[in-house]
């Protein structure tokens, strides 16, 4: 999605109903199950969206990158409740109150048009994703997640989460993490895993075959 200034997504004026937002990396942006009473558009910063199941259990759903929305299922009314969206690094964007502009958005040509742009390339990278784990060794896809997920370097994401994520054993997981710890890309500390070498895991990482 093209950067743009908020002013420029929509045709009518949409200042009245929006509100600029900070969130400090690790504050959960919207907590689960929550009726969706607001869209965001992150404009700068990442964030982590999950599920969570009646056993407890918590899947990844995705990483997004701004400049995106969060909260368009619900905005669209394909998603009733909130997904858990939580920052994972400093975020700023606008929040956008849908109870005052709802009718205004979904009749709007030019947010439309964004909102469409948008979910495209999300489809794409959910499909790419999907696409991959049935196509590359776990060392490739894993290289790939490290990277996309780390913090300042820092990898700390749940073990079980990841390997959900990338469709794998826990002890699959843990063997191809040891493996990278003995081959030097990577160092286990009390807080996660420590990546010494980036340039190692660009190496193995799979490339996007829509970004060729």
């Amino acid at each position: 999605m093209e950067r743009k200034s908020l002013g420029e997504l929509f045709s009518f004026d949409i200042t009245p109903y929006a509100s600029p937002v900070r969130y400090p990396s690790g504050t959960v942006i919207f907590p689960e199950w929550q009726k969706a009473t607001q869209l965001l558009y992150l404009e700068e910063g990442k964030a982590r969206c999950t599920m969570s199941h009646e056993n407890g259990a918590v899947t990844i759903l995705d990483f997004v990158e701004g400049p995106c929305f969060l909260g368009e299922m619900e905005l669209l009314g394909v998603q009733k409740v909130t997904s858990g969206v939580t920052a994972r690094t400093d975020c700023a964007g606008w929040m956008i109150r849908l109870e005052e502009c709802r009718e205004e958005m979904l009749n709007d040509p030019v947010f439309l048009r964004q909102l469409c742009i948008f979910s495209n390339e999300k489809a794409i990278r959910v499909t790419s994703t999907a696409a991959c784990n049935q196509m590359y060794p776990l060392k490739n896809r894993l290289a790939t997640f490290l990277l996309q997920s780390q913090r300042q370097g820092l990898y700390c994401e749940p073990h079980t989460q990841t390997a959900a994520y990338l469709g794998v054993s826990y002890r699959h997981l843990l063997s191809v993490l040891s493996d990278f710890v003995k081959g030097g890309l990577l160092r286990k500390t009390p807080a996660g895993y420590a990546i010494l070498r980036p340039e190692g895991l660009e190496a193995l990482r799979i490339k996007d075959p829509f970004q060729l």
